[in-house]
C-alpha cells in the first residue's frame, strides 16, 4: 500500500483490459524477479528497473510479464515499479501467452 499525490492510500489491483496481442509482444519483457528477456528479440539479461529500451532491437518496453506467482512477490515487483515511476503495465504471462498460442493455432489453420 502506498500513497497517492493526494495522501490517499492506494493499492494494486487487477485489471481487464482488451490489448492487442501483437503490439505486446513486440513491448514487452518477459522477467523472473529483475532480470529478463526481450520479448522482441529475445535478448537475454536485460534489468527492467534500467533498461527502458532494448539494446539489441531498440524497441521500448510498456509491458512485464513474469512466471512468479505468489502474491509478495509480485507486489515486490509492482512495488518497484511504483517506486521507481516507470511507465510499465504488469500483464498476466499465463493469459497472454495462452492468448498467443490461441492466435498462432488459428494461423496455422488459415488458408
Amino acid at each position: 500500500m502506498t500513497s497517492d499525490a493526494s495522501g490517499k492510500n492506494t493499492k494494486f489491483v487487477r485489471v481487464w483490459r482488451q490489448l492487442n496481442v501483437e503490439d505486446v509482444k513486440k513491448q514487452l519483457l518477459y522477467i523472473d524477479d529483475l532480470y529478463g528477456t526481450c520479448g522482441n528479440c529475445k535478448k537475454l539479461g536485460l534489468n527492467y528497473l534500467k533498461d527502458k529500451k532494448c539494446p539489441e532491437c531498440g524497441i521500448t518496453f510498456k509491458y512485464l510479464a513474469t512466471k512468479l506467482s505468489k502474491v509478495a512477490d509480485i507486489g515486490k515487483i509492482l512495488s518497484r515499479i511504483d517506486k521507481e515511476g516507470l511507465d510499465l503495465t504488469l500483464i498476466e504471462r499465463e493469459d497472454f501467452e495462452r492468448s498467443s498460442a490461441a492466435d498462432a493455432a488459428r494461423d496455422l489453420f488459415k488458408s
